[in-house]
């Protein structure tokens, strides 16, 4: 049985956003109703970094990936995901990763030069 599970992290709900955003658009620039552009969580990955503590030496991450994001016990009979894509793993690098990240973030969120290059 699959078992649908919302977004917990905002990989999934910036892609999801898009979408929206996207469909939207076309409808209004076309005057048409339909929804061309999609997302399926059932194919969609996920990522997330769990951070605490301070400086580049001293912090800690929990970090985590899953796919699919709904689980699929038909194509993956024993935890309905795939077991070489979804993972978790302690340690000071996940901080590290989550510190770039936020810059990222803060970058794009305030549309600066090629703001577009970066991923959801």
């Amino acid at each position: 049985m699959n078992v649908p599970t919302p977004p917990r992290t905002g990989m999934p709900s910036g892609v999801m956003g898009k979408v929206v955003a996207l469909n939207i658009a076309e409808s209004l620039l076309t005057g048409r109703k339909t929804l061309n552009h999609k997302a399926s969580m059932g194919k969609m990955g996920a990522a997330c970094i769990i951070s605490s503590g301070y400086g580049l030496r001293d912090g800690m991450a929990a970090s985590m990936t899953v796919y699919p994001i709904v689980p699929d016990f038909e194509k993956y009979p024993q935890w309905g995901r795939d077991s070489s894509y979804t993972m978790g793993e302690p340690g000071l690098a996940g901080h590290w990763i989550k510190l770039v990240l936020h810059f990222l973030f803060i970058y794009k969120a305030k549309a600066k030069p090629f703001w577009w290059l970066i991923p959801e």
